[in-house]
């Protein structure tokens, strides 16, 4: 008996799976068929189109190796995170493999790791992209900034808990509505382009005095390194935006003088950092398990969330309820994440203790950086 092709288990698994339904608004979507059902995403093509334009090239087989085809027709699902997200697009099906090339990240305020239904590019540290993405599980905002997100499903989401390590992708197709999407076509060429006109990472890759983040004395867990993609995160956010959102955490609290309060020490590495006009700063303590924040001078009004000036704010104490109000909330984000999370775990893998400040560190910073992202 004559086996179905990949097209054709795509046209059963389609057909099968989807509903009647009123036509899709304009957009440009992709069909990604698999033994448990169609997922169907849209693509942000207008707002991310460098990395809309490198997944549709691939699918439709305008890009990657020679010869030319469907490039993720076949491939498997290589990595399911229960709870968190489905991976695919590696060739290989080890999480080392690629397209044969590397394109720059992709980042756009407001797209976030929010939902489950993501689409988001895989990668091994910044611009270095290829063809493995990832479709979020759950909401995982500590991924922002630091994987680019292209897409959400809009159909076939109860599809994604399902999928199997090992599942495999039969087949891709792109589907085009309205003269918007109809027009979106992708080359060499157009990729190319795209590629030139994206912004490079700019800065250190390595936490340190002068880098975005620094964690001096390692009170982070270092396996996997959590400064370093702490680091990555305020330097993309920074090329994604132009704001300036700036960490450090110390085992100790060494002020310069006895009498030097926390507010006048994180002022003075404000100034180091060319933060303290109009830039944010987060400061941890470990032996005084106190976080102290530093917001730009021209940013005060913004922060207190009232009219008034600076000035006024510090003399009613306003300025300083509102900085200790934003401390509670990520620390009480952070306590809760990590009951879940040493509720989760096994007995022979317990969770760390360190991973505390590291959930506490990506609510502060994520904090800061939802206030820059607002209107």
């Amino acid at each position: 008996m004559k086996l179905p092709t990949a097209l054709g288990l795509f046209a059963l698994c389609f057909a099968a799976t989807l509903p009647a339904a009123e036509p899709p608004p304009d957009g440009l979507y992709a069909d990604i068929a698999t033994p448990r059902g169609v997922i169907t995403a849209e693509l942000f093509f207008q707002q991310a189109p460098l990395t809309v334009a490198n997944f549709v090239g691939l699918a439709e087989g305008t890009l990657g190796p020679a010869p030319r085809k469907p490039f993720y027709d076949g491939l498997l699902f290589h990595r399911v995170v229960p709870g968190f997200v489905i991976q695919a697009g590696d060739p290989l099906g080890t999480g080392e493999g690629g397209p044969g090339y590397a394109f720059p990240d992709e980042f756009v305020p407001g797209l976030r790791h929010d939902a489950a239904g993501i689409l988001s590019m895989a990668n091994d540290g910044p611009d270095t992209n290829g063809s493995q993405f990832f479709i979020t599980l759950a909401p995982v905002n500590r991924l922002n900034y630091l994987h680019s997100v292209f897409g959400r499903v809009v159909s076939g989401a109860y599809v994604l808990p399902r999928i199997q390590p090992r599942d495999k992708i039969y087949a891709v197709r792109i589907r085009r509505v309205g003269a918007a999407a109809d027009a979106f076509r992708v080359t060499e060429a157009s990729f190319a382009a795209l590629v030139a006109r994206a912004k490079p990472y700019p800065a250190e890759k390595t936490p340190g005095p002068s880098a975005p983040f620094d964690d001096p004395d390692h009170l982070l867990p270092t396996d996997p390194p959590r400064a370093q993609a702490f680091n990555y995160k305020l330097a993309n956010f920074e090329r994604a935006t132009g704001h300036r959102v700036r960490a450090r955490l110390f085992a100790k609290y060494t002020p310069d003088t006895p009498a030097q309060r926390p507010g006048n020490f994180i002022h003075k590495i404000a100034e180091q950092l060319h933060v303290e006009r109009d830039g944010l700063l987060a400061v941890y303590f470990a032996d005084i398990d106190k976080w102290a924040l530093w917001i730009g001078d021209d940013l005060v009004t913004r922060f207190v969330g009232q009219p008034g000036t600076a000035q006024q704010f510090t003399k009613s104490g306003a300025f300083h309820e509102a900085k200790q109000a934003f401390i509670a909330q990520a620390r009480a984000a952070a306590d809760a994440a990590f009951a879940a999370q040493k509720k989760a775990a096994s007995a022979d893998s317990p969770v760390p203790p360190a991973q505390h400040l590291k959930l506490e560190t990506d609510a502060m910073l994520d904090g800061l950086i939802f206030f820059f992202e607002k209107p």
